[in-house]
């Protein structure tokens, strides 16, 4: 018969699984990666280049001025940071006799774990450019203390960083802060114990929104984990260039009876702004 639809090569059967799959990758990987939405981003997917730009005004200052004295003129000179985007991506194959013992649904725990292994590799890219900072707290090999968070925040607000801001720490972090704050009596919250809610969900502190990952870079040889804190969005040091989001194409290798599912992605990421107000590293005890 003719007009089949199957998973053979290039029949429509094997178009609508990829474009399922697809879709289930993308959704995946967006829902697992946290990174983007708090930096700085930039979507190059409709021009022709795969860098950006991304420029750094310096400090101007104002002056004294003297009655008919004419004003010097001062120099602008911009300095910028460049980001490159290159291809980043992740293949397995899927043999016949799976597809036809599970059907086409079995593949959707495939195009999960494919989307999430994009989604890690997104966020652990941008949290290695935490190391980029020239500003930093916390003591190698020593954990994560309430004085440490609070210096964070001194260094940014010292350093005229907008707010708000965003503190993205490993969870073994998070941990030894509700320890931290839980031993310390309560005292920090004005009252005569702890909030055990607040100690427990740990959404915020002073003002500052938390968000866990384990991406957080192991630095100095695995003795410490690397967090950062930042201002959000736009004012991040941070930023992330994207090119060619989650892509998934399917690829018949005949001979293996199996079916290649590939996908791939185009982006880029770096630290634009290392100075205080872009961004202050969190070092302390790995886990």
């Amino acid at each position: 018969m003719f007009n089949e639809v199957t998973t053979a090569s290039a029949s429509s059967g094997e178009l609508v699984a990829a474009e399922i799959v697809s879709r289930l990758v993308i959704d995946a990987a967006y829902a697992g990666a946290v990174m983007p939405p708090l930096v700085r981003v930039a979507d190059i997917s409709g021009d022709g280049t795969l860098s950006v730009e991304f420029p750094k005004w310096p400090l101007l200052a104002a002056s004294d001025l003297t009655e008919a004295l004419d004003l010097t003129n001062t120099a602008v000179n911009t300095t910028s940071a460049l980001v490159n985007a290159d291809e980043a991506g992740i293949m397995i194959t899927v043999t016949d006799m799976l597809l036809n013992g599970a059907g086409l649904g079995g593949l959707e725990p495939f195009a999960g774990e494919l989307g999430k292994a994009l989604a890690n590799k997104i966020d652990f890219d941008i949290l290695a450019a935490v190391s980029d900072f020239t500003s930093s707290v916390g003591t190698s090999g020593a954990l994560l203390t309430e004085a440490d968070f609070l210096s964070a925040i001194y260094q940014l607000e010292a350093g005229n960083a907008k707010g708000p801001f965003v503190a993205v720490l490993h969870p073994y972090q998070v941990s030894n802060l509700r320890k931290a704050i839980a031993g310390s009596g309560g005292t920090v919250w004005g009252g005569p114990v702890a909030p055990a809610d607040n100690i427990g969900a740990l959404g915020a502190l002073y003002g500052i929104d938390i968000v866990q990952s384990t991406n957080c870079a192991s630095v100095n040889l695995n003795v410490d984990r690397q967090g950062v804190m930042m201002p959000l969005g736009n004012q991040s040091g941070l930023a992330y260039v994207l090119k060619v989001g989650a892509k998934t194409e399917f690829q018949r290798d005949a001979s293996l009876r199996a079916t290649e599912i590939i996908v791939t992605a185009i982006y880029g990421q770096g630290c634009v702004n290392p100075a205080a107000n872009g961004g202050v590293k969190i070092i302390t005890k790995h886990e």
